[in-house]
């Protein structure tokens, strides 16, 4: 199956997105077998250990410094861009748009959006696949994506199966752009973008706990001035 997907333009990605999308349905077929009670507490399993995942990955921080002041610029860009309420406003135009009556169509679209997006796991499977055709990274991110993806269409519904979209075209343009990215991305770069990627996973857990009401979208250019904060760290 490797040398299948090695031989498609960006098939980590293509892989990665068909498997979400099988996770979803799994999870939206099996939801309706069991109750509301059950499926809330699964929900708050996953929460948690979407919060373990987080706080695994933000370990691996090589610069705080460089990661505090990303994550602070980043939020205070994404408010000024609007980026969170731009990805609210995208699942709202998909919900009218597929008539779906399911209250939790937007917070699962965003909730797996952000949940598979975000980490270095995604950025790095998708240099590896641009710069080496090596989808590996990118095939195992989707098994895991594919287990997330079911349990949270299992207590969200169809909107985590549209968050295969975005999933394309984020990852497709990382894998598409990585050439001219080959010599630049380090160590510590792969460290830091991990580690407030890791940070940003656990703001997802809180949220679905309803712990905290953290806006995660306007977060995702921290992503980006975490490598510059790294060079200037390094």
């Amino acid at each position: 199956m490797l040398e299948i997907f090695k031989s498609i333009p960006a098939g980590g990605t293509v892989f990665n997105s068909l498997a979400v999308i099988l996770g979803s349905a799994i999870g939206i077929f099996a939801g309706k077998f069991i109750p509301e009670k059950m499926n809330a507490t699964i929900f708050n399993c996953l929460g948690l250990f979407t919060i373990y995942v987080g706080i695994n990955m933000s370990l691996k921080t090589e610069h705080s410094i460089a990661v505090l002041l990303s994550l602070v610029l980043g939020t205070v860009t994404g408010e000024i861009l609007g980026i969170e309420t731009g990805l609210n406003t995208l699942g709202d135009k998909l919900k009218a748009k597929i008539h779906t009556s399911n209250a939790k169509f937007t917070q699962g679209f965003v909730s797996a959006t952000l949940l598979f997006c975000v980490g270095s796991m995604a950025i790095i499977g998708a240099i590896e696949d641009g710069l080496r055709h090596n989808p590996e990274i990118l095939m195992t991110k989707g098994i895991m994506d594919c287990i997330a993806g079911s349990m949270l269409a299992g207590a969200m519904g169809i909107g985590v199966m549209f968050s295969a979209v975005p999933l394309v075209i984020y990852q497709g343009a990382i894998t598409l752009c990585a050439s001219m990215l080959e010599g630049v991305i380090t160590e510590s770069m792969y460290a830091n973008i991990s580690g407030i990627g890791g940070l940003m996973i656990m703001g997802i857990g809180l949220n679905m706990l309803k712990v905290t009401a953290l806006k995660l979208g306007d977060m995702l250019p921290g992503l980006a001035y975490v490598v510059v904060f790294t060079v200037i760290f390094s």
